[in-house]
């Protein structure tokens, strides 16, 4: 935009906000700021203009007779400016005491929440120079601001001013200002230098609620203050400055003491195992700075498993986990280097230590009440408890007896949820060690959870407890391995279970009364072990060991694909097209699971056939795979065979997720299976209506790319390998050895120039270069037109064609079938059906018949939509073609679409909206608005 039309805009913008009645959109102004946060130039120019701080003041000057969305609006916009230190020089000097004003009543009652959360924006923007610090020592407007946590007006309100208070801290920190850091955190420490609570002979609940009400404010703003992970590894941190000046740690532990409201311990102890880290971060590197001494610990560890036994001793499973959780996310936020390690007296990881204790639980759980000499699973379990028993130290094993003591005082199953729910959370911020640690044990909790033993009996000694609590654990259990095999190296050398895990998860699949959730992720967790854990090794086992998971997956996957819950049939169809793809070439058994139960035929019907049209995609795409197989496509064949016809039917479906898959089913078929001429043509009719008629562009995409297969498949046929033509080929028509001289590949290309002119290709790609089409559309038929050029100008076509009478102008190329005589046909024959259906209603004395009426309906409008489809009349030629290519820069076009895209959610078009210029421009079309 130019620069004298955004300087217009704007004193348009305020001269509109300046009327009484002006109400601002709140979505207008949102986009505005959204685009005031990115590098738009005009935005740079913006920022950069003197005029826009002298319009703001002169605008707070009139504040008195705005509507509250225009303050709130300038207010944003003074925080916008105020980030600059010249211009917040320039505002605080002449109304500097406005500003002032609006810092005291932030926390009034009156001011609305809005207005408070735009002034909260201006206190956040001052952080960003000296100035604004200065300024908000010097008016004491901090104080009013840190005030808005005592309140708890809004969640927003409340994080922004944490927010605040950090960034405000560490900025006096690294300034030096230790005199103002020591009056702001003794601020926020008030009420821990005031009540004490070691004089306190009891606390009733009551009191208690009224302490915490303060603590929890101090505690919030502490804990933001500390968990800045960079700073707090500098050595002039201000967590050191806290423990020294104000002793607070001592006052936590006292609070520990006297208080029993959960959130307010698990503050403290995060706040406490915080000021553990930036001690250590403080003595950690030994002078030669390379490695961890162990001593360096010993304050982390003393502070860690202090903590873990006070919370066993409060025996509160929900406080220990939350925090165990928490000391995990923090230590992954702080440490991004190598694991921690130590070899004296033996081999620890801190890693480790810090994640067993919530393990304990779910262990405890699988081997609580089983007899050791009957079941010899439970040698697995307790080898692995006791091998992450000795990788880790004494303290660990210690706090996790201690763990197995609580729950049995207290309801195992309830502890064990709880446990595993808090896994769940961990399961993004892992490393891979603490991941395959967690896999091995969630493995051995899942297996538990079998209904059948190795020999196929049913299992007497299983987990115990209500089912429905059993299928909760073990639902969170699998949600937590799906996570870590996708998202983690989990392989067979650091987790051999990962083997075993498809077999375990196909069993447990058996039972009863599943929750669809459960078979959803069971579904996936095969699917995915597949997928990353398969090798073409386990060939013949999967043939040699009959009732394994592998060996009985088509089973499984038949009875899923036929679920009443669509997600359980897609999930299904899912691990279909996985084996389907791995059948090809890397685990061939998979093809007789899949043929034995005819499972790609029950795809074809599900394609055909479901009301889901996720479904739908899902089973085409089984299909489309199917392709490549002879035996399962000559198995489709015997039962299906007009499936090409079936396929094209699809391509009319209202759904256009349904219709793409479906042209990737033709696609493969072209590119998989022999097809006679007749095939042929109907497949290139089918993708002719498609690229120019379809109004998804996904769906127009997917049939250019079936031009590009064709145009690639021509070429092979003349003998081009790797996109060059070799010496010699071998010609199918004269089933001679021929020599590819210059000129018999200029007739052979001449040759493919002719057939793509006759199918249409070449018709396809000038009409959606010379149309408004979108962009995407355009961009893949330039690309496909220019791969096709480059060939033909490598051997000098283009020099050989030549002009004709029967080359049609570009405009000739498309026509729409506009007949009036038709037209009104079709209308008066719409109007009679449509009689017919309104009768059909009035007669109709079940309301659910008017679905089956509505569907009819929506019929009549496809077909008539249907009947007015573009029709290719004369076809491109490949003169026409390669002229028209020749004379267009359709680069610079695309880019003109580009920019004309980006341009109407432009600064100039939110200033447009905001405006209302195309409320009250009549020469604008309202749908080129957006």
């Amino acid at each position: 935009m130019e620069s004298a039309e955004i300087v217009t805009k704007l004193k348009l913008l305020f001269e509109r906000i300046a009327q009484p009645d002006y109400i601002m959109e709140h979505h207008y102004a949102d986009s505005f700021f959204i685009k005031l946060n990115s590098c738009d130039p005009d935005v740079q120019y913006l920022k950069s203009l003197p005029m826009l701080a002298d319009m703001i003041m002169a605008a707070f000057y009139r504040t008195d007779n705005y509507h509250d969305t225009v303050k709130v609006f300038l207010v944003r916009l003074l925080a916008f400016i105020t980030s600059n230190e010249v211009n917040f020089a320039k505002f605080s000097a002449k109304k500097g005491d406005d500003l002032v004003k609006a810092f005291d009543l932030i926390n009034s009652p009156d001011m609305p929440i809005s207005l408070r959360v735009a002034n909260m924006e201006v206190a956040l923007s001052l952080l960003n120079h000296n100035s604004g610090v200065h300024w908000l020592l010097e008016t004491n407007s901090w104080k009013k601001i840190l005030t808005l946590c005592n309140e708890k007006k809004t969640v927003f309100i409340v994080r922004q001013t944490y927010k605040f208070v950090s960034k405000f801290i560490w900025k006096m920190k690294n300034f030096g200002d230790d005199t103002n850091v020591r009056c702001v955190l003794a601020f926020i420490m008030k009420p821990a230098l005031e009540v004490d609570l070691v004089q306190k002979q009891s606390i009733t609940s009551e009191e208690e609620d009224e302490l915490c009400k303060i603590y929890e404010p101090m505690l919030q703003m502490l804990l933001t203050i500390v968990s800045n992970e960079k700073e707090i590894k500098s050595p002039n941190c201000v967590t050191h400055f806290i423990l020294r000046e104000f002793q607070i740690e001592t006052y936590c532990y006292i609070m520990l003491e006297r208080l029993r409201r959960e959130d307010i311990w698990l503050l403290t102890t995060k706040f406490l195992f915080w000021s553990a880290i930036s001690k250590f971060f403080l003595v950690k590197i030994d002078p030669s700075g390379i490695k961890c001494l162990r001593e360096n610990f010993i304050e982390l560890a003393v502070t860690h498993f202090n903590t873990v036994h006070r919370l066993i001793q409060k025996h509160s499973p929900k406080l220990l986990f939350d925090y165990c959780n928490a000391s995990n996310l923090i230590w992954g936020k702080v440490w991004n280097e190598e694991p921690i390690k130590w070899d004296n007296p033996q081999h620890v990881e801190m890693q480790k230590w810090l994640l067993i204790v919530s393990l304990v639980p779910p262990l405890v759980y699988v081997t609580l009440g089983k007899n050791q000499s009957v079941d010899e699973n439970e040698g697995e379990v307790d080898l692995y408890i006791n091998t992450i028993m000795k990788s880790t130290c004494e303290h660990t094993a210690r706090a996790a007896y201690a763990v197995r003591d609580m729950m049995l005082q207290l309801d195992v199953l309830q502890v064990t949820l709880l446990s595993v729910k808090r896994l769940t959370f961990l399961k993004n911020n892992l490393n891979n060690v603490q991941a395959n640690i967690i896999f091995q044990a969630m493995y051995y909790v899942i297996k538990e959870f079998e209904p059948f033993d190795d020999e196929g009996l049913s299992r007497t000694n299983n987990c115990f407890g209500d089912e429905g609590d059993k299928i909760s654990i073990m639902a969170h259990v699998l949600d937590t391995l799906l996570c870590l095999i996708q998202n983690y190296n989990i392989n067979w050398q650091d987790s051999l279970e990962v083997i075993c895990l498809n077999a375990v998860v196909y069993n447990v699949l058996k039972r009863p009364n599943l929750s669809c959730k459960f078979v959803v992720t069971a579904l996936n967790v095969i699917l995915t072990t597949i997928k990353k854990s398969l090798t073409p090794n386990l060939c013949l086992l999967v043939d040699t060991k009959p009732g394994s998971g592998l060996h009985e997956i088509g089973i499984l996957i038949y009875v899923k694909m036929h679920d009443r819950v669509w997600e359980i049939r897609d999930t299904a169809l899912e691990l279909l097209l996985v084996c389907s793809e791995f059948s090809y070439i890397k685990f061939p058994p998979f093809q007789k699971q899949i043929l034995s139960h005819k499972l790609i035929n029950v795809a074809v019907s599900m394609a055909l056939n479901d009301p889901e049209f996720y479904v739908r995609v899902s089973a085409l795409q089984c299909v489309a795979a199917a392709t490549k197989i002879a035996l399962l496509w000559d198995q489709v064949i015997s039962e299906y065979p007009n499936v090409q016809e079936l396929m094209a039917d699809l391509c009319t479906n209202p759904e256009g997720i349904v219709r793409k898959e479906a042209l990737n089913v033709l696609c493969e078929m072209y590119q998989n299976l022999k097809l006679n001429c007749s095939m042929k043509s109907a497949l290139y009719e089918k993708f002719l209506n498609a690229s120019l008629n379809d109004f998804h562009w996904e769906v127009q995409i997917r049939a250019l790319k079936f031009w590009r297969v064709v145009i690639q498949s021509l070429l092979g046929e003349q003998g081009m390998l790797d996109g060059t033509f070799p010496p010699v080929t071998f010609s199918i028509e004269s089933r001679k050895i021929v020599t590819l001289t210059e000129k018999e590949i200029q007739k052979r290309l001449l040759k493919i120039l002719d057939e793509l002119a006759s199918i249409g290709c070449l018709s396809i790609l000038v009409k959606l270069l010379f149309d408004e089409t979108e962009v995407e559309v355009m961009e893949l038929a330039l690309s496909i037109a220019n791969e096709l050029l480059e060939i033909l100008e490598k051997h000098r076509v283009p020099g050989f064609l030549r002009p004709s009478e029967n080359d049609p102008k570009i405009c000739e190329i498309l026509r729409v079938e506009d007949n009036d005589v038709a037209e009104e046909k079709m209308e008066t024959a719409n109007v009679t059906k449509s009689e017919d259906v309104i009768q059909d209603i009035l007669n109709s004395d079940d309301m659910n018949l008017l679905t089956n009426i509505y569907e009819r309906q929506m019929n009549l409008n496809n077909e008539h939509t249907a009947g007015n489809k573009k029709k290719l009349t004369k076809f491109a030629t490949p003169y026409t073609f390669v002229v028209f290519m020749k004379s267009n820069n359709f680069k610079e076009t695309i880019e003109c679409k580009k920019k004309w895209k980006e341009g109407i959610r432009s600064l100039s078009s939110v200033m447009d909206d905001m405006l209302g210029i195309y409320e009250v421009n009549s020469e604008v079309n309202t749908l080129d608005c957006y």
